[in-house]
């Protein structure tokens, strides 16, 4: 009977101690980043779960990049939860310069990565049009933004 009740203290008290550390590590990763609030501007293309705002800006973009001309554009995604992913996009007349930034997700792993990419290739389906990008240094998330018909 000792064994017995031995054991169940001992496993209360694992419980007990796994949520103290679950908790501490998360306070000390939101610690860590010191990531300054996301102010939005009226020139961000927004992504709020397939509703785009400033459209317009994203497509003068493209133009831009098409026409080989330098340009530079930020599109915020924004996670189920409300917190938002940026990915900044800077065009030099060759090569566009990919920024993602997702420090500011609390269920991701909050990081910063960056490449160089060639280009942006338009895929249409009867659903849904992907931008993505295309002849990059890295593997990246590379779908900068979906519209849904």
């Amino acid at each position: 009977m000792k064994k017995v009740i031995s054991l169940c203290i001992l496993f209360i008290a694992l419980i007990f101690a796994g949520c103290q550390n679950e908790e501490n590590s998360a306070n000390t990763i939101g610690e860590q980043n010191n990531v300054p609030d996301y102010t939005p501007s009226s020139e961000d293309v927004v992504d709020m779960h397939g509703e785009i705002e400033n459209k317009e800006r994203f497509e003068e973009f493209l133009n831009n990049v098409e026409k080989n001309q330098k340009d530079s554009i930020r599109v915020v995604s924004y996670t189920t939860e409300g917190d938002p992913m940026l990915k900044d996009l800077e065009y030099d007349g060759g090569v566009i310069k990919y920024t993602t930034d997702t420090r500011r997700d609390k269920f991701g792993v909050g990081s910063i990565s960056n490449t160089s990419c060639t280009s942006v290739e338009v895929v249409e389906t009867t659903e849904r049009t992907d931008y993505l990008l295309e002849g990059c240094d890295n593997k990246v998330d590379n779908i900068i933004l979906v519209t849904w018909k």
